[in-house]
């Protein structure tokens, strides 16, 4: 026959503070000397503590106490966390534990719920509540619960890195800009470069790559380029770094230019010279004295060659800068800008090496017209006559014999 006893004030849980806890699985096993609950708890769906018994035999049986220790914090990533209630207490000692969840976001899963220790996987971001009952011989139970709350875990904002300082040396006008990215929401990254309005106009952008970590650049000229590689990460954080690129004219020689027209020498007059310095004078927005003619000789008996430099300061402006604006214009959109049409634009360096390359026909000989000169010829005498007439071309191509 059980008889009950008075009830007795059981002492009270302490307030214990909230512990973060970062690695995968960290158990925290913290002794509390009591078996109540709060308010709060009771509301929750915990069992108040159990009085104080006294058995047949006149022995007092006080009950358990659950005890699960402090409420945590946990940082995303992690596999799970472990729910420990060994610091539990009975005066005979807890024959039975049990695990279950009150509340928290979906798709958590539980292992060992009928052990002192139980493993709670798939957790995500949110606020979880767990609650322990414990039992001891007599059938006495209590119950208490844990919060955890899970969070994503403070990433760095992301770092962009644009390869520093380059320098050329024309003619090489072409380079590899690589960028990179450290830290940061790394899941997702998108990469911008932009030309500083600074920069020289010249230069281009190969395969599209002002949108990749690789800035591909060809066609580079004299000056100091700087190029800013903007990254964003998945999170919206972003970050700028500068690259610069600073090309160099050429050692010695590369400032004089080659200018081949679709004329003869010996139907070029003086006044039509003045008129060509007075166009490219135009053309590349300098002063007609700043135009320097070294020379106008014939290439061929069907073409004159005009060599010049450009006057700029403090030294002359560099020949591949000067063939670079003059072979877009020329080539392209104004090739009939001139007084007569171009078929060439070299720099002096660039001509030596075709010549060299060439059959040398010996002091005082009269080169041969090109191939391209004689096709350039025709089509400019063709659009000349318009569709008065109708040509038929026939190009035979005879092998040189060496005597």
């Amino acid at each position: 026959m059980m008889l009950l006893a008075a009830a007795t004030t059981p002492p009270t849980k302490p307030h214990l503070p909230a512990q973060t806890v970062t690695s995968d699985f960290a158990p925290v096993a913290i002794t509390v000397t009591s078996s109540s609950l709060s308010s709060d708890a009771a509301a929750e769906g915990a069992s108040p503590s159990v009085p104080a018994a006294v058995s047949e035999g006149g022995v007092s049986n006080r009950g358990p106490t659950a005890v699960v220790g402090p409420d945590r914090k946990l940082l995303l990533p992690l596999s799970g966390v472990l729910l420990d209630g060994r610091g539990s207490t009975d005066d005979r000692g807890v024959v039975s534990f049990h695990w279950d969840v009150v509340s928290g976001p979906l798709g958590l899963k539980m292992d060992g719920v009928d052990q002192a220790v139980a493993t709670a996987t798939g957790l995500q971001v949110g606020r979880y509540t767990f609650r322990l009952t414990v039992s001891d011989q007599e059938g006495a139970t209590d119950s208490t619960l844990l919060t955890v709350h899970v969070q994503e875990a403070a990433t760095r904002p992301p770092v962009a890195h644009a390869s520093g300082s380059h320098t050329l040396t024309l003619p090489d006008n072409a380079i590899v800009l690589q960028g990179s990215v450290t830290d940061g929401d790394q899941t997702k990254i998108q990469y911008q470069w932009v030309r500083d309005s600074q920069s020289p106009a010249a230069g281009d952008v190969l395969y599209g790559s002002d949108t990749q970590s690789t800035l591909f650049l060809a066609n580079l000229v004299e000056g100091t380029y700087l190029f800013q590689l903007r990254v964003t990460d998945a999170q919206g954080r972003s970050s700028i770094a500068t690259a610069t690129v600073e090309v160099q004219p050429e050692p010695g020689g590369g400032q004089e230019v080659e200018l081949e027209m679709l004329v003869p020498v010996s139907q070029v007059s003086l006044s039509q010279r003045d008129t060509v310095v007075r166009q490219l004078a135009a053309l590349l927005h300098v002063l007609d004295t700043d135009v320097n003619v070294r020379a106008l000789q014939g290439h061929s008996h069907l073409s004159t060659v005009l060599r010049f430099s450009v006057r700029g300061s403090p030294a002359p402006l560099s020949g591949s800068t000067l063939v670079h604006q003059l072979r877009n214009q020329l080539l392209g959109e104004k090739s009939d800008f001139l007084l007569f049409r171009v078929l060439r634009v070299d720099t002096v360096c660039e001509s030596k090496v075709t010549e060299v390359k060439g059959q040398d026909n010996g002091p005082g000989s009269s080169r041969p017209a090109s191939l391209q000169t004689v096709l350039e010829v025709l089509k400019f005498k063709i659009k000349a006559a318009g569709n008065k007439h109708r040509y038929s071309l026939k190009v035979v191509v005879l092998p040189l014999v060496k005597i």
